[in-house]
């Protein structure tokens, strides 16, 4: 009978080994699944529905909008016609002045000074002309006299000697009263002349140094004070007659002024009185728009006149001005979005079923919110957007 033998230690180590192995191995793999993150799932784009429009018929108005201000129809803006500096400004805002008052005036001692020296020598001129004129007439006043007397001697003569002399006495007399005609204070006429041409050269320099208004009205703005140093031709001071009122715009393009002429209707909306449009009326247009001078103009605004004595405006307020352009009655139209622009060509995707086509159109006048298709789309046709 065979014993049955035991393994021997050679035999099953190596299968142990192999098991041990294959045991660290699944734990290394479990942890490793167990450390990868779960991707996050990418959300789904959601599909953006274009706006659709459909076209209609109606009206369409083309209107242009700009943006104004109350002024006074009369406003002067005043500016010295010299450099210098300000000695006094004799007004104040808000204070009423009339034409040709002194409003301010420059720093001009020497000038004054020179002034009063002038005219010193201009009087003194002056005074030995009249007295030179005054000479002459009394000389001249004496020469008829004398040829006066000689000529009643020569009627009272009674022979034919006295007759021969008083003959001599008239000759004698017209002669010496042709020399007095012919005599004249030339040196003092000439004294005068250079005299008062000095004194009127000082007094313009002088008065190129005073500010006077120029119409009769309101000092509304000052820029000045005593101190102050100007520039000529500088505007330093505005005077408005506050009776007659206008609403004026300001910094119009060339584009819309284009579209603008005179005598043109508009509807004034001002935003103190927004639910109360007043009718005015395009009285005049920059002048350097429509003037065939040469010469610069310095009025660059519209002018629109208006009525509305039952509103409480004040210079200054402000009010949007509405010019309608043109008008076309029972049109068809889309709203702008619904156009597409590409290349300069101007076409719309018309929505045909379930298909879509690009339709070329051809457009006139457009508004804010209309835009007049004059061909390629029939009424209710359903247009897509962008």
């Amino acid at each position: 009978m065979r014993v049955p033998t035991q393994p021997s230690n050679d035999s099953w180590r190596p299968r142990l080994l192999t098991i041990l192995a294959s045991t660290i191995l699944a734990g290394c793999s479990v942890t490793q699944q167990a450390q990868i993150p779960t991707p996050t799932p990418l959300p789904v784009a959601a599909v953006v529905e274009r706006p659709t429009y459909t076209v209609r018929r109606g009206d369409i108005v083309e209107e242009l909008r700009l943006s104004g201000r109350v002024a006074a129809v009369k406003q002067e803006d005043l500016a010295f016609t010299a450099n210098g500096k300000v000695l006094r400004v004799h007004v104040r805002v808000n204070q009423k002045v009339k034409a040709k008052q002194l409003v301010a005036e420059l720093e001009q001692k020497k000038l004054l000074d020179t002034l009063a020296e002038t005219k010193i020598t201009r009087d003194q001129a002056k005074l030995a002309l009249d007295e030179g004129n005054r000479n002459q007439q009394l000389e001249d006043e004496l020469a008829q006299l004398d040829l006066q007397e000689a000529r009643i001697e020569l009627d009272q003569a009674n022979t034919e000697g006295e007759r021969s002399l008083a003959q001599i006495q008239v000759r004698r007399a017209e002669i010496r009263l042709e020399r007095v005609q012919a005599q004249s204070n030339k040196a003092q006429q000439q004294s005068f002349a250079e005299a008062s041409l000095a004194y009127d050269r000082i007094a313009r320099q002088v008065e190129s140094g005073r500010l006077y208004a120029s119409i009769d009205g309101v000092v509304s703005g000052i820029s000045i004070r005593p101190g102050a140093e100007v520039r000529a031709f500088d505007p330093v001071m505005t005077v408005l007659d506050p009776g007659a009122r206008e609403l004026r715009v300001e910094n119009v393009t060339g584009q819309d002024l284009n579209r603008l002429s005179a005598k043109q209707p508009v509807t004034i909306i001002f935003n103190r009185y927004e639910n109360q449009p007043v009718k005015g009326v395009v009285e005049r247009l920059p002048q350097d728009a429509t003037s065939t001078q040469t010469e610069v103009q310095t009025d660059s605004a519209v002018h629109i006149s208006y009525d509305a004595p039952n509103l409480d405006l004040e210079i200054g307020d402000l009010a949007a001005a509405v010019i309608t352009l043109q008008r076309r009655p029972n049109v068809l139209y889309l709203p702008p979005p619904a156009l597409r622009t590409f290349q300069g060509r101007r076409f719309v995707v018309v929505q045909v079923g379930e298909r879509q086509r690009r339709v070329d159109v051809e457009v006139g006048i457009i508004s804010d919110d209309r835009v007049e298709i004059k061909s390629g789309l029939k009424e209710n046709q359903v247009v897509v957007g962008q």
